[in-house]
């Protein structure tokens, strides 16, 4: 894993009174759920099933597929390693700015890898696994479902692993499980820690044509998913709702913060289809500006410098409420306006 990744709240202790840096909504209601599991605490008393295979058949009946086309795992990043392990010493193609995980996880299963920003692709191996992010991480942009349909099923010799895990941050239509199903070159990955802003609890799951799935089984280790996240998860299933009750209202204040931060002199803003946006920051540094919010203001933000292809200048900010994205403005103005530093 790559130093930096996600939120690293963790290093700054009761420092930050505002935290932009986690892509998670929130603010969300989980007092139903967290009744639910003390209630049901004493599943920790027993193992879980060596497969969650209750959790994948509601997950199946969610999206209208068979429950054989479902593999539940210890949230999206475990997805991820074992789909490399399946294509070990393959050759995958990583569009960049991304995910950094996709490329530890390739690297570590000996795959050679292009980031697709030169000519290595007519150098490599016929049969290749794209990885897709979508909506993309950091930058917020999202493909068109009719333009990923349509590469997929024209390129029935390449592997396709398309990350949804944002799906439920963004009103752009994606990929349906019960329209892909039956493509064996397509893996979709879906996280249960974005969609009910729950990353604590390390849920996820792929949806699959089910022949895809039963050789990704023949790599799953027993009971990786503890009793309390299976629970949770058919908990969530049945009675929960996406942690965001309001989206269009979200990203309305999504696109509202982005219009601020643009007219701060320095900084640029790209656009975005979800709650996170990438920005770049002249005649500083992003380290250098996330010292300065989070010493001086209890802010912290996401310093992007160590996805590949972005340099050091490169930040990225999550939507919070109104007040608190005042807040974030009013702060860098003065950073930039004062180039204080720490």
């Amino acid at each position: 894993m790559i130093d930096g990744h996600g939120d690293d709240i963790y290093r700054y202790e009761d420092m930050v009174k505002l935290n932009f840096s986690s892509n998670v909504y929130q603010y969300a209601d989980h007092s139903a759920l967290k009744e639910y599991l003390m209630e049901h605490f004493d599943v920790i008393n027993n193992y879980p099933e060596p497969q969650p295979r209750r959790l994948e058949k509601l997950i199946a009946l969610h999206h209208g597929i068979s429950s054989e086309g479902v593999m539940v795992t210890n949230g999206v990043t475990e997805a991820i390693y074992l789909i490399a392990r399946l294509f070990h010493n393959s050759a995958s193609i990583i569009p960049q700015p991304t995910f950094n995980e996709y490329a530890d996880a390739c690297r570590s299963c000996h795959h050679l890898i292009s980031y697709e920003n030169s000519d290595d692709l007519t150098e490599l191996p016929k049969d290749r696994v794209y990885w897709i992010c979508n909506p993309n991480n950091p930058s917020g942009n999202v493909l068109m479902k009719g333009f990923v349909d349509y590469v997929v099923r024209r390129s029935p010799r390449y592997t396709f692993v398309v990350d949804q895990s944002y799906e439920a941050y963004t009103k752009e239509k994606l990929l349906e499980p019960r329209e892909m199903q039956e493509l064996p070159n397509l893996f979709v990955l879906h996280s249960f820690s974005k969609t009910y802003a729950i990353p604590g609890l390390r849920l996820g799951y792929i949806t699959a044509h089910p022949n895809t799935i039963r050789l990704l089984r023949g790599l799953y280790h027993p009971w990786a998913v503890n009793a309390m996240a299976i629970e949770a998860g058919i908990f969530l299933l049945q009675h929960g709702r996406p942690a965001i009750p309001d989206l269009e209202a979200y990203l309305d204040e999504t696109e509202r913060l982005r219009k601020m931060l643009r007219q701060i002199e320095g900084i640029r803003v790209f656009e975005t289809k979800t709650n996170y946006m990438l920005c770049e920051i002249d005649k500083s540094t992003a380290a250098e500006l996330k010292a300065y919010l989070i010493h001086q203001h209890g802010i912290l933000i996401r310093d992007c410098s160590n996805f590949y292809g972005l340099s050091n200048h490169f930040f990225r900010v999550t939507t919070q409420f109104p007040d608190g994205n005042d807040k974030l403005v009013e702060a860098i103005k003065m950073y930039q306006e004062n180039k204080g530093g720490v």
